[in-house]
């Protein structure tokens, strides 16, 4: 058996944004004791899934582990990556397809956001709210987990107020949110993006913090997305380490190719 690893970011219209999950994974890979490993795109960057399990069977891969290098079990997760690997399936009958979790309500996560909090100036003593920004899905069980890392971060950091808000497809906007927040009378607000890399989406929260900061009576604050972070790159490699030891994709899900 040759064993191949098959990371799958999401993809951005920003170059910005590819290149920096590019440079994530290259340092992960360094970890990972395994031949072959390639880095594509569900959607917007190259290369795409197919080209990616492309390059691995032309390098000999008999078996890919399929890891997604995304947040939140939603749709991407359980319906489109699926759906492109089983155009894979069907294009190499002859290989094993693994297929691993996204990073989910990892510990590790509220670390990283606390830390992304102090680098904008936050300490536990400041008069301050927080609201946490998601991509946001319509799917339930993603937007449980994001409220469910939102109540950790309230608990861990101990601010008067956590407030959630969503980029699309949830309840309450970001444009609600924002607005609501911005009415605090804290000292400070501090806005979180949950996204692990740049794009037009933090371009877009950050012209509208600049509209809603002028008539804000508290100080608005824009953090830094997740990122190049040491810490979600071991959540990265324990993802990719869980993915080695799973058992077929189409076997264990029933999924007929």
């Amino acid at each position: 058996m040759k064993q191949g690893v098959l990371y799958v970011g999401h993809g951005t219209r920003v170059t910005e944004g590819s290149r920096q999950l590019k440079a994530f994974v290259e340092e992960a890979k360094k970890e990972i004791p395994c031949p072959i490993q390639e880095t594509c795109f569900l959607e917007l960057s190259e290369p795409n899934i197919l080209e990616g399990a492309k390059r691995c069977v032309e390098q000999g891969a008999d078996t890919i582990a399929v890891v997604p290098v995304l947040l939140l079990s939603a749709g991407h997760i359980k319906e489109d990556i699926p759906e492109e690997l089983s155009k894979v399936q069907t294009l190499y009958p002859h290989l094993t397809i693994q297929y691993g979790a996204p990073f989910g309500h990892h510990p590790q996560m509220i670390r990283v956001l606390i830390e992304r909090l102090e680098a904008r100036g936050w300490h536990k003593e400041e008069d301050a709210e927080i609201l946490l920004v998601g991509r946001g899905s319509s799917d339930e069980a993603a937007i449980r987990d994001f409220h469910t890392i939102a109540q950790n971060l309230h608990r861990e950091t101990g601010v008067e107020r956590v407030k959630t808000a969503f980029l699309a497809a949830a309840e309450p906007s970001f444009d609600d949110g924002l607005r609501d927040i911005a009415r605090s009378r804290a000292g400070h607000v501090y806005i979180v993006p949950y996204l692990l890399f740049t794009g037009l989406l933090m371009q877009e929260m950050q012209e509208k913090i600049e509209k809603v900061s002028q008539s804000s009576f508290a100080a608005l604050h824009l953090c830094d997305y997740l990122g190049y972070d040491k810490q979600l790159m071991k959540v990265l490699q324990q993802k990719t380490e869980e993915t080695l030891e799973e058992l077929p994709f189409f076997e264990r899900s029933g999924k007929n190719v």
